[in-house]
């Protein structure tokens, strides 16, 4: 006679229906037909059921939250890396700041202290109230824009000094090529601290394929060619002022320049020593080979040695190939005349080019020759502007140019974007508000430029093409 059996209602619904009761039965049934479940007890372990790993993991097995969050700190920047380009590269982001709003404004003198001089910054900006032509300010001729008589009320060197005609009283040529070295500084200095100060720490997208994540990631490589550019243009930058030390020397602006120098040096430094010890510690990445589309075909989007984006590549090519061009004949060559631009010559008269650098054989240098090392100040600050620009064309070339998409490994989990593209997306941002101010001060400055017979239309429009590209693929 069979014995009697007593079911009771079951509490939990997910283990197997068919699993007997008896203790007996179920330890026989677990060790042959029934699925393991890994040790698992709803009651006492606080194991994931296997039933909702799936859920956690992501679609199609992607990592979890909780997988990248336990190495949250391998994609941290290091925090001497972020001081270090805080400091530096704020100390020249500060001063190009001045430039721009407040042109002619000693800003700077505490810096000058720590070697002695407490109004190097003044000496370095220039030529006020006919006074004697002395350091910095003085120096690159600055402070004759500057007028603050009137306290609140004064313009204080602020875009309300910009007039829309030009004439040799007010000297707008002069003041463009100030502002917009400020101009240009602020954007060189801003594609280093923008990615670097405010990171964009790596974040799990549930609404992407696989359950990928965004961001940036320090372990992952994203932030090397960052760092290669900017310890690259930090060179150039601490060459540019070791080069004329004497004559800002002999204007009375040791100490700021110094300060520059040193600020440069160590930040371009550091910079180098961060990247070769990432590199060191390293795995080299794998060969990667072409993806093909699900009908078979060649996929270029997929493909990892593709460049990042190629309309990007393409518009940096054409507009910065230009701004290129023409900056680096303002840093090297300056007041050479470039016969294939139209109404070049009337942009070197306008900036004052031929006052500091007069081309050999012409009348400018039969007139102005004797008198071109007065205006040593002036060829300073056209040649910083050609400096600066000619960075932050190297930047947006290198960002479309200079390296393939990669892989889209980030450590344990996976990128939605592919390395070259995350590395590429950093500086197209910042460029992008480095553009769009460089547009509103060219915008600023056309009025006057035309009184001139200077038509900086042509300027604008490939500016703004620029940088809508930029935004456009940078935060999209």
């Amino acid at each position: 006679m069979a014995a009697a059996t007593t079911r009771r209602r079951k509490i939990f619904p997910h283990r197997d229906e068919a699993a007997p009761l008896d203790a007996s039965e179920g330890a026989s049934a677990a060790g042959s037909d029934a699925p393991s479940d890994d040790g698992y007890d709803n009651a006492k372990s606080k194991k994931v059921h296997p039933s909702a790993r799936g859920k956690s993991g992501g679609r199609g097995g992607g990592a979890s939250p909780d997988e990248g969050a336990g190495s949250a700190a391998h994609h941290l920047l290091p925090l001497p890396l972020v001081v270090t380009v805080l400091v530096c590269s704020g100390l020249f982001w500060v001063a190009s700041f001045r430039d721009v709003m407040a042109t002619g404004k000693p800003i700077l003198d505490r810096l000058g202290a720590l070697w002695g001089q407490e109004d190097a910054d003044a000496n370095y900006l220039p030529l006020q109230n006919n006074e004697l032509q002395r350091g910095p300010q003085q120096y690159t001729k600055s402070t004759q824009w500057f007028d603050d008589s009137k306290g609140w009320k004064s313009k204080q060197g602020g875009l309300s000094t910009i007039l829309a005609v030009t004439t040799d009283a007010n000297d707008m040529g002069g003041l463009y090529v100030r502002k917009m070295a400020g101009v240009a500084g602020m954007a060189y200095h801003a594609a280093k601290l923008l990615p670097i100060v405010f990171q964009n720490t790596p974040q799990y997208d549930a609404m992407a394929k696989n359950g990928r994540w965004t961001g940036a990631s320090w372990s992952a490589g994203h932030y090397d060619p960052l760092l290669a550019l900017g310890m690259i243009g930090d060179v150039c930058v601490t060459l540019f002022y070791l080069a004329r030390v004497d004559d800002l020397k002999n204007a009375g602006a040791t100490g700021v320049v110094m300060a520059l120098i040193l600020a440069s040096f160590v930040e371009a430094l550091v910079l180098g020593l961060y990247l070769l010890n990432r590199r060191m510690k390293s795995k080299p990445a794998k060969v990667t080979k072409r993806t093909s589309a699900a009908g078979g075909g060649y996929d270029p989007a997929e493909d990892p040695n593709s460049l990042p984006s190629r309309i990007v590549a393409r518009t940096v090519l054409i507009v910065s190939s230009l701004m290129a061009l023409v900056s680096l004949r303002d840093l090297l060559l300056p007041g050479t005349i470039l016969s294939f631009i139209p109404r070049d010559d009337i942009y070197l008269e306008w900036t004052g080019a031929f006052l500091h650098s007069p081309p050999p054989d012409t009348v400018e240098a039969d007139e102005q020759g004797l008198e071109a090392p007065l205006f040593a100040g002036d060829k300073f600050v056209s040649q910083l502007l050609g400096l600066y620009l000619s960075l932050c064309c190297l930047f947006k070339f290198m960002s479309a140019w200079g390296w393939s998409k990669g892989n889209r490994s980030m450590g344990t989990v996976q990128s939605v974007d592919r390395s070259g593209v995350v590395s590429s997306k950093m500086m197209w941002k910042a460029h992008a508000l480095g553009d769009a101010m460089m547009l509103g001060m060219l915008r600023l400055f056309t009025p006057a430029a035309k009184t001139a017979s200077l038509d900086l239309r042509w300027h604008l429009m490939l500016v703004a093409y620029e940088a809508f590209i930029l935004f456009l693929y940078g935060f999209w």
